[in-house]
């Protein structure tokens, strides 16, 4: 009798056991058809074939509109012109790389945005100035880089002189700190890579400052004459700043 009902409790186990397995597996195998089913329609169902990229940019961009969009979509369509392909086929590392490679762009962030779209968040380098060449006005980026992408110029601080591009963020960073001379200036010169000259107000006919090697000697003694004696709204063409001993100040004819 002891060994009939072993036996019916033994018979009874692996029957719970193998039932358990049963539903693992089924369990399993359901999963796994679920997943492959939602590829599936990753990739051909019209609820989740790609539609067209959205682009968000976080600032101006650093180049014009037309040109900007032409360099982008060139590349965008690239990666993403085949619509009856799932975002998840979208190579995003390579399309992001493919962007990076423009000159004026600094940051770029592609991401999946489901159900169908594809996500371009850009950021454009910073421009400080422009420098004209050839009769074409190139940006200058305020990590000192000249982009060589000529644009439209529209306003803006002008740079002149040879790698004036180099040197200016590191001047403009000064003049941070004397934000009423800064408003002021429309163009920065660089003499023979070694000095600067500031024009204010306007080009034709403006103020122009012409300062040191050192230029950071001169401007503070700038913003001293200007808080004193208002120096800066003044009848006057020129103000030489390269000897502090002997300031040479031109007044304007008439």
């Amino acid at each position: 009798m002891f060994i009939k009902n072993f036996l019916v409790f033994k018979l009874k186990e692996l029957f719970l056991k193998f039932k358990l397995f049963c539903l693992v597996f089924f369990a399993s195998i359901s999963v796994i058809a679920i997943i492959l089913i939602l590829r599936q329609r990753l990739v051909s169902d019209d609820a989740f074939k790609m539609s067209y990229p959205e682009l968000v940019r976080e600032n101006k961009m650093a180049v014009e509109e037309d040109l900007a969009i032409s360099q982008l979509g060139e590349i965008i369509s690239s990666y993403t012109n085949d619509r009856t392909r799932g975002i998840v086929d979208v190579d995003i590392e390579g399309l992001k790389l493919a962007i990076e490679k423009l000159g004026w762009i600094e940051d770029v962030a592609v991401v999946r945005a489901f159900p169908d779209r594809i996500k371009i968040i850009l950021k454009s380098k910073d421009i400080v100035a422009y420098k004209m060449g050839n009769d074409k006005y190139y940006p200058i980026t305020g990590q000192g880089e000249l982009l060589n992408v000529p644009v439209e110029y529209s306003g803006g601080l002008l740079a002149f002189g040879d790698n004036v591009e180099a040197e200016l963020p590191e001047l403009l960073k000064f003049l941070d700190d004397y934000p009423k001379i800064k408003e002021k200036i429309v163009a920065v010169q660089l003499v023979n890579k070694l000095r600067f000259n500031l024009v204010l107000y306007n080009l034709s006919d403006g103020l122009l400052i012409k300062l040191d090697n050192d230029y950071s000697d001169g401007i503070e003694r700038l913003a001293e004459l200007d808080a004193l004696q208002g120096i800066l709204s003044r009848n006057i063409s020129e103000i030489d700043l390269r000897n502090l001993e002997k300031i040479l100040i031109k007044k304007r004819n008439g």
